[in-house]
Parts: C-alpha cells; sequence; structure tokens
C-alpha cells in the first residue's frame, strides 16, 4: 500500500505535463490553411472558366450602395435578364440564371444568392466594389471576352469610424 500512494502523485504529475506538452505540440501538427492572396484570388477566378454568351438577351447587372443608417453599406444587385437560382448552384446551366460574386478590391469576399447585401465598416479609404454574374457551375457569363459585372467605387471616411 505503502508504494502505490507513493507512486500517484507522480502519476498526476506525468500525466499533467503530457497533457500540456499535447498543447504545446498539437498545433505542429495540424493542417494550417493556405492564406489568401491576390494570386489565389486569380488562380482562382481562372478554375471556374467562362461562358461566352451573345450580347442580345444577355443579362446586365448594375450595383447600388448606401451607408447604412447604423453601419457599414447596403448593397443591392439590380440584374436585368437573370435570375437568381441559390437552389440550383453547382447544377447544369440555365440560360440567364446563376449567383453572383462580390469582390472588393479585387478579393473575393462572397458568393451572393440574392439581389441584397450588407458590408460592415471597412478601414478609411476608398474601395472598389465589383459584382460579377456566375452561372451554377461557376462560370463567369462572358461576352466578348468582357465578364458580365458592375463596379462601384465607395468611400470609407472618419467620421463613421469614430462614431460621429
Amino acid at each position: 500500500m505503502f508504494n502505490i500512494s507513493l507512486r500517484l502523485p507522480y502519476l498526476i504529475y506525468l500525466s499533467v505535463v503530457c497533457i500540456f506538452l499535447g498543447v504545446l505540440i498539437a498545433p505542429l501538427f495540424r493542417e494550417v490553411p493556405e492564406q489568401t492572396t491576390s494570386q489565389n484570388i486569380r488562380d482562382h477566378a481562372l478554375m471556374h472558366g467562362s461562358l461566352e454568351i451573345p450580347a442580345e438577351g444577355a443579362p446586365e447587372v448594375a450595383v447600388e450602395i448606401t451607408k447604412d443608417p447604423v453601419d457599414g453599406w447596403n448593397m443591392t444587385v439590380l440584374t436585368e435578364n437573370f435570375t437568381f437560382t441559390p437552389n440550383m448552384v453547382n447544377s447544369a446551366n440555365m440560360v440567364n440564371t446563376g449567383h453572383a460574386h462580390l469582390y472588393i478590391n479585387d478579393v473575393k469576399i462572397a458568393r451572393l444568392y440574392s439581389p441584397y447585401f450588407h458590408i460592415p465598416d471597412l478601414a478609411m479609404g476608398d474601395y472598389e466594389i465589383s459584382v460579377n454574374l456566375s452561372t451554377n457551375d461557376h462560370s463567369y457569363y462572358v461576352i466578348n471576352g468582357e465578364k458580365i459585372e458592375s463596379r462601384v467605387v465607395i468611400t470609407q471616411d472618419t467620421s463613421v469610424l469614430n462614431g460621429e
């Protein structure tokens, strides 16, 4: 009995040290996600491909952005000859249907499955917002080699960031 009680604290200490070492070493063995860079974004765009369509009857897109009274920006994507079809993403293409991609300063922010999106307040400065239309299989709609897209520049000023 004497030997068991003497060894028990050592086993507890050894267990605590093993757990502590495991916590320290575990991050070394996990996969670290690749950081998004402008090169990654260009590669991502090349992965999707494009669908060349005739100009007649092609979808059109415009973007309206207004400052939200509380915070950020409210964006409305206005389309003609285009229907958002979130229930058909990753399926076969149907004429003038799909989703949109939102970019801020050429960095992809989100897929848009409806015409409305809220952009939170940004750091002070100018930002180019672009929205382009994509098919159900993620190909970009293209006319004469140019993506069907709309671009708008917004300016985030200091008064918004300071709560004035």
